[in-house]
């Protein structure tokens, strides 16, 4: 009941700023592959906990003992927003990681891909990826976060930032950050990752900005936005179609 509720309040408000700041105008409330997605966003909820629950409680067991016992008592003992800010840092830098290799490697473009193949990014489009992708992701992002053992409230703190954060940057929303697009992925930053353009290909990886100019992943150009979304690839539309492309399909 509690997912219906965050649905709907979350359709509403973006329903709102999308209306009344779009990127594109022309775009349609209900676009294509809409249902698509409101179905990524409540059965994914529900396949990528039970599977991260899984997955991380075997790695808990596989790896704790080569973790010092007073690694994360000194984690801990840390004031609180050393640990925000170390555990921000070491999750976008996984997060970087992993979501690099998904654009590197075929085995994994083929279940990011399902992501990218949105040809119109509203809030609602941040929902569309598959959930074995959501699961590894989780994985690389928060096994570290919990073997070095940040405290409960550092956890929560980030989980809400890293379920907001997509949200928002996925948004058809047309505001002015001058400052902010260079600290974190506003929709200005991040809607060149999706873009089908050649030159931003592969870009703008992270949460963060600083990281992906680092690497040599940055690319946000001046008083300019996409042209266009989507992949080449051609990928089904529908919600079970989708969870089966990874492993019809080799390309890329």
């Amino acid at each position: 009941m509690k997912f219906i509720i965050a649905f709907l309040v979350l359709w509403l408000l973006f329903g709102i700023l999308e209306w009344l700041y779009p990127l594109r105008k022309e775009q349609k409330r209900f676009r294509q592959g809409w249902l698509t997605d409101v179905a990524h966003f409540f059965f994914n909820h529900i396949l990528v906990n039970i599977g991260t629950y899984l997955v991380v409680a075997f790695l808990y067991i596989f790896f704790r003992g080569a973790i010092s016992p007073a690694l994360p008592l000194a984690v801990r003992s840390q004031p609180a927003l050393l640990q925000f800010a170390e555990a921000f840092l070491i999750a976008q830098l996984s997060f970087y990681a992993v979501h690099r290799l998904a654009h590197t490697l075929p085995w994994l473009w083929r279940f990011h891909a399902i992501h990218h193949s949105s040809a119109e990014l509203d809030w609602l489009a941040s929902a569309r990826l598959h959930p074995l992708e959501m699961i590894v992701v989780n994985i690389a992002v928060g096994v570290p976060l919990f073997l070095l053992g940040f405290t409960r409230e550092t956890f929560g703190v980030y989980l809400v930032f890293s379920a907001i954060l997509p949200i928002l940057n996925h948004s058809n929303t047309k505001f002015q950050f001058p400052i902010l697009d260079r600290i974190i992925a506003t929709p200005n930053f991040h809607h060149w990752h999706h873009s089908n353009d050649i030159a931003a290909r592969d870009k703008n990886f992270s949460g963060f900005p600083i990281i992906d100019l680092l690497f040599g992943t940055y690319y946000f150009p001046k008083d300019q936005s996409p042209a266009t979304y989507g992949v080449d690839e051609i990928i089904p539309q529908t919600y079970w179609q989708q969870l089966l492309y990874p492993f019809q399909s080799q390309h890329r």
